[in-house]
């Protein structure tokens, strides 16, 4: 909800964007609210936020921040509806998140715990009341400190690998200058046939030696994932319980009795070569296919040395092993090589390093945002989120052991049980 409100709200009404637009400076409010702004105050056109003054008039709808809104809108309108189901407690948490602003949210809050107090409760039934104000406004702050640590410690990261570029590349400007300076004076040699000539050379040739085998280093840059209070239990509220389709499997993958857990068995078994199967490539489907909702699921990898998971669209390829074309496959893939760990998104495909192998990965959909990502469940951080995507058709859970990579990489797949937790 700090996302929502930071993100969604117009600086001018303090409410949730209507038809929002975006000036040149950068800064979003919504269309009536910034004309009303500049009609107001008879001086030269400038940015309600920052006060930059603008050349002109000028603005962009922004249509990306107008569907956002709708969904804050849309989250509203769900925790309204769930109201008589939470009781009075759920009605005063309702009311903070029914106010963009952040004081003003607290101060709903507290209004709400005063306006129970007005009621005939009980003395046990006030006391109670209090303590969940107590925790309530502690939580708030708790989650305020814990925002700025993490932009703390980004912002010094930020520093530090802004230091080890700038040093990089005045290396690389002194030993570009070098290797000028010597290709200038052969240059000049060449354009002498003599044997000193000759001999100049070889000797300027053995003195540049060091530079010449002077490979460029390229400096690695990392940022420190945030962990994320709170995500495993906000996203298992959308828990989907997934089984896997042994019509789509490929006939070397072996699946358990529950059809929860998938590996590479080894040996081809006899399958029929249905339309629905995968013939080359070692996948599996969900037997689960989405047109609407939130779904999240957990998927245990262990100490795999290669493995994929991810989403992909009902009428994905299943034959052949063709690169899947973008939009048809949103997976995420890890691959150990020696001592050397990164993740890969695809499609397209592209790759990050990573410092620790990810031993259990979340993967959220939801389908009428068109937004998909993953999530490490350890670390509860964010792995990867898909740009925003338009969904046409149905979804489905994709799922591949992967070979067995001479015997280092033949454990399973296995969806969890998230049953016991929501």
């Amino acid at each position: 909800m700090e996302n929502l409100r930071e993100e969604l709200t117009c600086f001018i009404c303090l409410d949730y964007f209507t038809s929002p637009v975006t000036t040149e400076c950068g800064h979003s409010f919504c269309l009536v609210c910034l004309l009303r702004s500049w009609e107001q105050h008879n001086t030269p056109f400038s940015c309600p936020e920052c006060w930059r003054t603008l050349e002109a008039p000028h603005f962009q709808p922004n249509e990306r921040l107008g569907r956002l809104a709708g969904i804050g809108k849309q989250l509203r309108s769900q925790v309204l509806q769930s109201e008589d189901q939470q009781g009075p407690y759920g009605r005063m948490l309702a009311a903070t998140m029914m106010y963009p602003g952040d004081d003003q949210g607290v101060n709903a809050f507290s209004s709400q715990c005063h306006g129970i107090n007005r009621m005939s409760l009980s003395s046990e039934a006030e006391e109670h009341h209090k303590v969940v104000v107590s925790e309530y406004v502690k939580m708030h702050q708790f989650l305020k400190e814990e925002e700025q640590l993490h932009l703390q410690l980004l912002e010094k990261e930020e520093r530090e690998n802004l230091k080890k570029l700038r040093d990089n590349e005045i290396k690389l400007i002194q030993q570009v200058r070098g290797l000028s300076k010597m290709i200038g004076q052969i240059e000049s040699m060449c354009q002498n046939s003599s044997i000193a000539s000759l001999e100049e050379m070889e000797e300027a040739l053995e003195r540049s030696e060091p530079l010449l085998l002077q490979c460029p280093e390229t400096t690695s840059t990392e940022l420190s994932l945030c962990r994320i209070t709170g995500m495993r239990e906000m996203l298992r509220k959308f828990h989907a319980d997934i089984t896997l389709d042994p019509d789509t499997a490929n006939a070397y993958l072996i699946l358990s009795e529950d059809l929860k857990s998938v590996r590479y068995g080894g040996i081809r078994q006899k399958l029929p070569d249905n339309p629905e199967r995968f013939d080359q490539s070692a996948t599996v489907l969900g037997a689960q296919s989405f047109t609407c909702g939130r779904h999240y699921w957990e998927v245990e990898v262990g100490n795999k040395t290669e493995w994929e998971v991810g989403i992909c669209k009902d009428s994905v390829s299943r034959k052949g092993n063709l690169p899947k074309p973008p939009g048809d496959l949103f997976s995420l893939i890890g691959l150990k090589i020696g001592d050397d760990y990164s993740l890969w998104v695809s499609s397209p495909l592209k790759g990050q390093h990573v410092r620790e192998p990810v031993q259990k990965v979340g993967v959220f959909l939801d389908y009428e945002s068109g937004h998909i990502a993953f999530y490490n469940v350890t670390d509860e951080s964010l792995i990867y989120s898909f740009p925003p995507d338009s969904f046409e058709e149905a979804l489905r859970p994709i799922f591949s052991p992967c070979l067995p990579n001479e015997g280092t990489n033949t454990g399973p797949l296995t969806i969890c049980s998230l049953n016991s937790y929501v």
